[in-house]
């Protein structure tokens, strides 16, 4: 493809990146495995399943080891628990330093007076996106810390 062209190194370069473009859609670093410290962790995001009018998305994925000192990947398998976003999950809204935002009740309670702002996760998604507030890489490791939060353990195990 392209050999018809007389093609200047600036494109030959960008074509190049484009040839060799990971086939995944992102690869994000993980903290270190609490029993292989030997080695780098990552999680491959391989596949995205999104449902728009359910308002569900699926990742499918794959947690990564590599050795510290080669870079050559280490076939373990590793635990996957699902990583999906329901209809009913929520997130919550930040501000543009990603910070939570968090307002004063309307009813104070005694032990409280304010609360973090909340939103319907897959909205919240597709309104970054859309709104260019975030990149995807940038979305997707949001997500992924929230979902490494609540599954450490899971993604600890060995199998």
């Amino acid at each position: 493809m392209n050999k018809h062209l007389i093609i200047p190194e600036n494109i030959k370069e960008i074509l190049n990146n484009i040839e060799h473009v990971s086939l995944n859609l992102v690869e994000l670093p993980l903290q270190v495995h609490p029993k292989l410290p030997q080695f780098e962790r990552s999680i491959r995001v391989l596949d995205i399943d999104a449902k728009s009018k359910q308002q569900f998305i699926s990742f499918r994925y794959e947690q990564v080891l590599k050795d510290k000192e080669t870079g050559e990947e280490i076939n373990i398998s590793l635990p996957a628990p699902e990583w999906v976003i329901y209809k009913e999950t929520w997130s919550y809204l930040r501000d543009s330093n990603n910070n939570l935002i968090e307002l004063p009740l309307a009813e104070p309670k005694s032990d409280m007076a304010a609360d973090k702002v909340k939103v319907p996760s897959y909205q919240y998604m597709l309104w970054l996106l859309k709104n260019n507030k975030v990149g995807f890489t940038e979305l997707l490791t949001s997500y992924l810390d929230e979902f490494v939060k609540n599954y450490k353990d899971s993604l600890d195990k060995l199998s």
